[in-house]
């Protein structure tokens, strides 16, 4: 991808500066992207996750952590749909924890 868009600058008349964020097996270079996941752990247990299942803080009930905080260890790839979907989750949740009277 840097090769394609350092070829589309070329030819738009301008010259790319970009030095490479990967090392030759194509892994990020150490600090180039980031992704801090794992903070306040999701689990059922409050001895051992701060978080239940809707990111919801065991000891806290108003307070709800949506973001990578709750990853139990970090993935692969990009976290953003995840969190996104945990979010979405975490939000219904509220929602009618909210309706129910029970926040």
């Amino acid at each position: 991808m840097r090769e394609t868009f350092t070829e589309l600058i070329a030819l738009l008349g301008g010259e790319a500066d970009v030095p490479a964020r990967r090392d030759a097996s194509g892994i990020s270079i150490g600090g180039s992207i980031i992704h801090e996941v794992g903070t306040v752990r999701m689990g059922d247990d409050p001895e051992t996750s701060a978080l239940n299942g809707f990111c919801q803080a065991h000891g806290a009930k108003n307070l709800f952590v949506c973001d990578g905080a709750s990853f139990v260890s970090n993935p692969d790839k990009n976290p953003t749909l995840t969190i996104n979907a945990l979010a979405w989750r975490a939000s219904e949740y509220l929602a009618d924890e909210m309706r129910q009277g029970n926040l």
